[in-house]
């Protein structure tokens, strides 16, 4: 093996759990004796070679968790942080962030930087993230959790909604309200997220047999939102379409103050939603209609999940998938059949 071996490496060779593998290691809990004597052999055949630092936090814990995230500044990224910073404090553990948009050198520090910190759990909240920083992480061997949004949950152990049926039932939404022509409205990405909203978006219209209008911006963004409908307008009334469903709530505002400046009337000319239920959404006027993301519960789930692995060595054993709303406001208008 030319790289280091790690905990993950001594698990798949042993045919175990990575909680059976750190009980061994640690002597924190007992394990039966062919599962030890597995363990054992892994690691001698590996030549694997514990974390002191980590073997250390077993016995002396630092009560930090670290966050690894893109942006402070988007817009759903306060909610994330203000579920993991109340649980946090409620399990008396302090909370150390790193930003690095994107960036896959400043991630590798951020790694170093938490793991010199002694953090006991990281959670990780981009949508650019390298294997290769996981795999840094997993070899300070320190437990983390992936946030949402942009991973698979069959790639990675997550905590979610379900992103399809989210963008189904808002599709839904404008159907009901007599909407045939609904264009699609969404970043350029390849991201889990946008590709599983497209889809719910299609296989709704076709449910219903209803032709799709798919269109891409360069980024997700305000600006973005509002640069796409100044050269897209005139398409979208030459077509008649009459709704417009953006996969961010990010889109919608930037379209929506467009409308405004152009002295279109919302909802009386075009319906329009967004996605992610983040707090301008409502507090726009007219108020945007958007699917409810829960982030604020996403990040305290997270929280607790680091928890129990920490102090109970229970492994994260599979994605958590949390419900989703439809908030219907002021954006959204019936058309006459």
């Amino acid at each position: 093996m030319s790289r280091k071996p790690t905990m993950e490496d001594v698990k798949n060779l042993a045919g175990v759990s990575i909680s059976t593998v750190s009980r061994v290691i640690n002597g924190t809990r007992k394990v039966s004796p062919d599962k030890t004597e597995a363990v054992n052999k892994a690691i001698e055949k590996l030549g694997y070679k514990p974390n002191e630092l980590a073997r250390s936090l077993v016995m002396k814990r630092s009560n930090t968790l670290g966050i690894i995230l893109d942006d402070i500044g988007y817009g759903y990224m306060a909610q994330y942080l203000r579920g993991i910073d109340e649980i946090g404090k409620m399990y008396k553990y302090d909370i150390l962030l790193y930003s690095t948009f994107g960036d896959f050198e400043i991630q590798k520090k951020a790694v170093d930087f938490l793991s010199s910190k002694q953090v006991e759990g990281i959670i990780v909240i981009s949508e650019k993230i390298n294997s290769e920083i996981l795999y840094l992480i997993r070899e300070h061997e320190i437990p983390y959790i992936i946030l949402d949004q942009f991973y698979s949950p069959e790639e990675f152990k997550t905590i979610t909604i379900d992103y399809k049926q989210a963008m189904y039932d808002m599709t839904k939404y404008i159907i009901d309200n007599n909407h045939k022509k609904i264009a699609y409205v969404r970043e350029r990405s390849s991201s889990y997220s946008a590709e599983s909203k497209e889809t719910g978006y299609q296989e709704c219209v076709d449910d219903f047999n209803l032709e799709s209008w798919v269109f891409n911006t360069p980024e997700n963004s305000i600006e973005a939102g509002y640069n796409f409908l100044e050269k897209n307008i005139k398409k979208f009334r030459d077509y008649n379409i009459t709704a417009i469903v953006a996969d961010s709530d990010a889109l919608a505002i930037g379209m929506l103050h467009y409308f405004y400046d152009n002295n279109i009337s919302i909802p009386e000319e075009f319906s329009i939603t967004g996605f992610g239920n983040t707090e301008i959404s409502e507090l726009f006027k007219p108020s945007l209609s958007s699917v409810r993301m829960p982030y604020y519960d996403i990040g305290a789930i997270a929280v607790r999940m680091l928890v129990k692995i920490l102090r109970e060595s229970e492994e994260f054993e599979k994605s958590i998938n949390l419900k989703h709303e439809i908030m219907e406001r002021e954006t959204v208008r019936k058309l006459k059949k």
